[in-house]
């Protein structure tokens, strides 16, 4: 408004909750994925393949929640800490 003060900052990081922060997460995610080898899945932009070991491991999202699928419980251990080392140790499983 006229005559008062004003404060206007720029973010470091993404505000949790707003649709740009949502884009942007979305954004880093499957750049993350795709240069970890996954393929987003041309029907649905939430799921990403990848062949491990000659079986697909598959990845879901929504939101902030992420399922790994894999026929090899080691495999999806090692994509769980590939994905605290980007991320950071925030992860829950």
């Amino acid at each position: 408004t006229k005559g008062e003060p004003m404060l206007y900052v720029t973010l470091q990081k993404a505000l949790y909750g707003c649709m740009r922060s949502a884009l942007l997460f979305y954004l880093k995610l499957v750049a993350d994925l795709e240069g970890e080898g996954f393929r987003l899945n041309p029907y649905n932009p939430c799921v990403a393949n990848k062949m491990v070991d000659g079986a697909q491991m598959t990845l879901t999202f929504h939101v902030d929640d992420i399922k790994i699928s894999d026929v090899n419980p080691a495999e999806v251990i090692r994509h769980i800490n590939w994905f605290k080392s980007i991320h950071g140790t925030n992860v829950r499983v």
